[in-house]
């Protein structure tokens, strides 16, 4: 073998060599790379759930018997059975007098008063044309001979009667959904702000006149 194909031989070795360590090399770095990319998803997942732990940690569950507060400012759960019971009787005795108290200022209000007055006119009319319209019905199957063409009078007269009873009827409803209920809705909230003492004055006031 000449000199010049021992130095080709040996430098073939070496580039050999030489792409064998890079190609290592650059094996051994991407796996470092790739574990180092692990390694901090693992550690900001772990940081990511850590203020979520915390976050649940701290989270108090209250359930609507325990948010529920007495007229004694105590918590319905902390209360005990005399003391549930006390509180249920404060408060029937408070919806009693509002109650009482909005009764008596509709009672004196003129505007309620007249509502009042149309509404059983229209409901009392009902009434006595639905007992009209029965009477003549009943009339017609109890007594025998009645000419025939007064019978068919009384007939349709009963029918229209009837008809102008439930236009009645349904006419107070209507008019008490329409006028008497927003004064009423009214009167409820203006009560619902007064304080006891006032509540108790305005009940006074009225048994005393």
């Amino acid at each position: 073998m000449s000199l010049r194909d021992t130095i080709d031989a040996a430098k073939r070795e070496a580039q050999e060599a030489g792409s064998i360590f890079s190609g290592k090399e650059k094996k051994d770095a991407d796996n470092g790379a790739q574990q180092e990319e692990s390694s901090g998803f693992s550690k900001r997942s772990t940081a990511r759930a850590k203020p979520a732990t915390a976050a649940a940690s701290s989270v108090r569950v209250v359930s609507a018997e325990d948010a529920k507060e007495g007229r004694s400012g105590k918590k319905t759960s902390e209360m005990t059975k005399e003391e549930r019971k006390a509180d249920r009787a404060a408060r029937r005795d408070a919806d009693d007098r509002r109650v009482t108290a909005a009764n008596i200022i509709l009672k004196n209000d003129p505007e309620y008063k007249k509502t009042q007055k149309v509404w059983w006119i229209l409901l009392g009319s009902g009434l006595a044309l639905t007992i009209f319209s029965f009477g003549v019905n009943a009339y017609l199957n109890r007594v025998e001979g009645v000419d025939t063409d007064f019978a068919s009078r009384l007939v349709v007269g009963a029918m229209v009667t009837l008809v102008l009873a439930y236009a009645c009827i349904i006419g107070a409803f209507i008019y008490d959904l329409v006028k008497a209920r927003p004064i009423r809705k009214r009167v409820d909230a203006e009560v619902k702000g007064l304080t006891k003492k006032k509540l108790e004055q305005i009940i006074r006031e009225d048994a005393e006149k």
